[in-house]
């Protein structure tokens, strides 16, 4: 057996074996963070307030959302929310009836907090100004964010959320999967498996104690801590990774994730592949101002992934110019098949966490698939630039 193929098979177990390693060392950091959601879950819930203001702000930023905005704020309507809370809404410069339909909302709807409503115009790309206009209304403490094409999963949402505050925290990283039931086909199953992945990604890296970003459709803080967006303005988007990467960058901030279904939004999900595509390209602009550690954090489950296929083929291709290909063979499928496995055993416990329990048998197929994409996309970025809508 020649030196290149023994080699290229210590190689190709070698990426096996740290694929492996990270998918376990993910899995423990989800069950350590699971386990603190089961703690908050029995805090008392019960918060008192005596100030004038509204202890708590939830802000919505919409553009062109006349589809959307009232089924949010009717949601919003049935929130079983101990406390004084206001909802503040920024028109950010629609062309279509938002705004016409936020002022009737707030004419005729009795609902159980104050709804402020502000109109920008000429506005640039992205939603910054209309997110920072939006903190600068807001009267609350603690700032509670989300996106106008959510809904809250239960009538709990809000108070999941902020009781960690009241507890001590500084900022509480929630989660937003695709709304359950309109995931369909292989771009339905792709998204899912993306959205998962990322919840996977920070939030296991939170657990490990490296935490570097969160989403902006789900998100709780501060007020008083919010570090605005002086440092990345330039960029559409950024208005919740870096913010968060730039709030953590202090080393004080006490941070916690929710998984469980009743503090997640449910989000929508982009009818085609182009616009989730486009979508993508968005969130994706923000990697350049990621530090080298965060940015290995982020692509490294497909870094491993495509390594082990790499590698896996080079050591085939070895073993039949040895004439030893049956060996190579068994010795790639065992590998491959013991990294496949553990990786959707992984997949299985962040749906598990998530309580999307149907979700996970997506994931033996899509998971190549997904990888793939995933490297496909980051091309993508490199040669076709994005237009920074939003």
């Amino acid at each position: 057996m020649q030196l290149d193929l023994i080699i290229l098979l210590l190689s190709f177990i070698l990426a096996v074996a740290a694929w492996i390693g990270h998918e376990v060392m993910l899995a423990r950091s989800l069950v350590k963070i699971a386990a603190h959601v089961e703690q908050t879950k029995s805090q008392a819930m019960g918060l008192s307030d005596s100030e004038s203001n509204p202890r708590t702000s939830v802000l919505v930023c919409v553009r062109d959302g006349q589809d959307c905005i009232g089924n949010l704020l009717e949601a919003l309507k049935h929130q079983e929310f101990n406390g004084d809370w206001e909802v503040v809404v920024i028109d950010d410069d629609s062309s279509d009836e938002t705004w016409r339909m936020l002022e009737d909302f707030q004419q005729n709807e009795n609902a159980p907090f104050d709804l402020k409503i502000f109109q920008l115009r000429n506005t640039r790309p992205g939603k910054k100004e209309a997110l920072q206009s939006a903190i600068d209304h807001a009267k609350g403490r603690t700032l509670v964010l989300t996106d106008a094409d959510c809904l809250p999963s239960d009538f709990s949402w809000l108070e999941r959320m902020v009781v960690p505050l009241e507890a001590g925290k500084d900022l509480v990283l929630g989660v937003s999967l695709p709304r359950l039931g309109r995931a369909k086909g292989v771009l339905g199953a792709l998204q899912v498996w993306d959205a998962l992945r990322i919840v996977r990604s920070y939030v296991g890296w939170l657990g490990k104690g490296h935490p570097y970003m969160g989403v902006g459709r789900n998100l709780a803080l501060k007020a008083k801590i919010h570090p605005g967006f002086e440092s990345h303005h330039d960029l559409a988007s950024g208005d919740d990774d870096l913010a968060i990467q730039q709030l953590l960058s202090s080393g004080s901030c006490a941070t916690v994730a929710l998984l469980d279904r009743a503090s997640q939004m449910d989000s929508e999900l982009p009818k085609t592949a182009r616009g989730w595509v486009r979508q993508k390209q968005r969130h994706w602009t923000t990697a350049s101002r990621y530090t080298a550690g965060d940015r290995i954090r982020l692509i490294l489950p497909q870094l491993l992934t495509v390594l082990c296929l790499v590698s896996g083929c080079l050591a085939l291709v070895a073993g039949f110019r040895c004439g030893v290909l049956h060996i190579a063979l068994w010795i790639v499928v065992a590998g491959m098949g013991s990294a496949w496995l553990v990786a959707v055993l992984t997949f299985r416990s962040i749906a598990k966490a998530c309580q999307t329990p149907d979700q996970w048998l997506h994931f033996g197929w899509i998971q190549p698939i997904g990888a793939c994409w995933v490297w496909m996309m980051a091309i993508t970025m490199v040669f076709v630039p994005s237009k920074q809508k939003w």
